[in-house]
């Protein structure tokens, strides 16, 4: 993984306190746009409002157009640099470093990464990911995806234990009119 995060590991309690404290996001749904610098990606950051911390605090939801291959990030740029919280639906597995055998270290997607108190960055997958059958149905669907990342984050939507819908802002190429027969008034040859 990385280097240590010096400010999460000498802030560990406030770091604590902005990931699994309540936290509410007020905006639904969420629409996300071509990312300005990759095409290959969708991509929207909205403010997340925490109950006990008035902090600048983002939820950042990315989509790459082809399927499977999302991530979601809390970042809060006033206390660290990098987001402090992430799920990756796909990519590469991560080695934690522990004193694990190395069989044990790899955690393999989908999963979440977070910091230690040593400020070392590790990755884990929540007994939800643990099932096959339930990570599948996270990975395949961003719906899930969020609903999941907001139950082990304690976000609510509008104050309630609800999850945001996920739009994805595509511009039409033809107005359609779903009432009228393209095929209509047009003669076919025997």
């Amino acid at each position: 993984m990385s280097k240590l995060n010096l400010d999460i590991r000498d802030n560990y309690e406030y770091f604590q306190e902005l990931s699994y404290e309540e936290k509410n996001l007020a905006t639904n749904p969420i629409v996300l746009e071509p990312k300005r610098n990759n095409r290959d990606w969708l991509k929207q950051s909205t403010k997340i409002d925490h109950s006990t911390i008035d902090e600048n605090i983002t939820l950042i939801v990315e989509k790459k157009l082809s399927l499977y291959k999302y991530g979601i990030k809390l970042h809060c740029p006033n206390f660290t640099e990098k987001p402090y919280f992430r799920f990756d639906s796909d990519g590469p597995a991560h080695r934690n470093k522990t004193e694990l055998p190395l069989s044990e270290q790899i955690i393999t997607t989908p999963h979440f990464n977070t910091y230690d108190e040593k400020g070392q960055e590790f990755a884990y997958k929540s007994d939800t990911l643990k099932s096959e059958k339930d990570a599948k149905a996270i990975v395949e669907n961003l719906d899930f995806g969020i609903s999941h990342f907001f139950q082990e984050t304690n976000i609510k939507t509008n104050g309630k234990t609800e999850y945001p819908e996920i739009k994805v802002n595509e511009p039409e190429l033809f107005e359609i009119e779903p009432k009228t027969d393209p095929l209509n008034g047009i003669d076919f040859l025997d």
